[in-house]
């Protein structure tokens, strides 16, 4: 039928990828054609009447099944015409669904691969909420620059909060990246490079900084003496500036290794959820893209177990410090919370 709807005599021509069910003029000419159609085939003469449907009185169908661990044909069902032109296909009665489809019943056509990706509400919310914490982190910044002068803000080390500042907005946008939706592979293999250096650096600023003073503050209070000597603000800015180099050493190289060996990127992984269209039966697969790498897990291991270094020495010296005379720089309770939040 195709072949002879490829060579019209009227000089249309047709190709069978272009063919749709919606297009009257393509449906009509097979219609005609498979009228026309009648030559004696394996199952004996095959010709079609006006719905389409075979003249056949019966048609057999057959399956081989294996029972008592022998494989052989059986006749599993016929197809019957019926009064208005259409077939019905009738099981044997002691064949069903479950017996010819021991495993379930396949499902119709070829399955459709769909990557999905963070949901656009997430990606609004979590964007939202990172926008609001960068606009609230500048105000700071601001703040602490129009009133650095005054005693309160200068016994919090005015100099090392523009650094937890710019360290929580590397942070908020390192959230905007990790939820960026995006179905790409090479775009998601960029993002997976991305996030851990921002989430490295943005938390060693914050962290790294809090950790620098509290500890002048244990230096200061703890066994003080007169011969102690003063530590300057562009001496804890260094420690931080130690902190980020640890970062950079290992995150370059565990881009060095990975990347020498070509792994470093992501991944296409099913996501656990099938769909199963109810008027077709065309299977839909879901994937979704995930950062992976041959020694992803250690290195980010290694990174996060620095990081949790951190944090607990910026909770010891946070318990410390707990019990500091002086109104308006025991943050101990603060600093806690924050340590608690970061690790959830």
């Amino acid at each position: 039928t195709f072949n002879n709807l490829a060579r019209l005599e009227d000089g249309q021509v047709f190709h069978i990828e272009n063919f749709t069910y919606s297009n009257a003029v393509i449906s009509s000419h097979i219609k005609n054609l498979v009228a026309g159609t009648n030559f004696c085939g394996v199952t004996g003469p095959v010709n079609f009447n006006e719905n389409g449907i075979r003249s056949v009185n019966t048609l057999r169908v057959y399956q081989y099944q294996r029972k008592n661990g022998i494989l052989k044909q059986y006749e599993i069902a016929k197809i019957l015409p019926v009064e208005n032109g259409s077939a019905m296909f009738q099981y044997h009665e002691e064949q069903n669904d479950n017996t010819v489809w021991p495993y379930g019943v396949p499902h119709d056509g070829v399955p459709i691969e769909k990557t999905v990706t963070v949901h656009a509400l997430v990606t609004i919310v979590f964007s939202a909420a990172s926008a609001i914490g960068i606009i609230f982190a500048i105000a700071c910044i601001l703040f602490n620059l129009v009133h650095r002068n005054k005693q309160i803000i200068r016994l919090t080390s005015p100099n090392l909060n523009y650094l937890i500042a710019v360290g929580a907005i590397v942070l908020y946008i390192d959230v905007c990246f990790v939820v960026v939706p995006s179905t790409s592979a090479s775009v998601v293999s960029v993002l997976c490079n991305i996030t851990p250096w921002l989430t490295a650096i943005g938390y060693s600023l914050c962290f790294g900084t809090i950790i620098t003073k509290m500890f002048r503050l244990y230096y200061i209070f703890n066994n003080p003496t007169a011969k102690k000597k003063a530590i300057q603000d562009w001496m804890l800015a260094l420690t931080v500036l130690a902190f980020i180099l640890i970062d950079l050493v290992i995150l370059v190289t565990y881009q060095a290794v990975e990347g020498s060996r070509g792994n470093l990127g992501s991944k296409r992984v099913p996501n656990g959820e099938t769909f199963v269209a109810e008027n077709d039966g065309i299977v839909t697969h879901h994937y979704i893209n995930i950062c992976d790498s041959q020694a992803r897990d250690i290195f980010l291991g290694i990174l996060y177990g620095y990081k949790a270094v951190i944090q607990f020495l910026t909770l010891f010296l946070a318990f410390a410090t707990r019990r500091i005379p002086v109104k308006g720089i025991d943050d101990t309770k603060f600093i806690a919370g924050a340590v608690y939040i970061t690790s959830i």
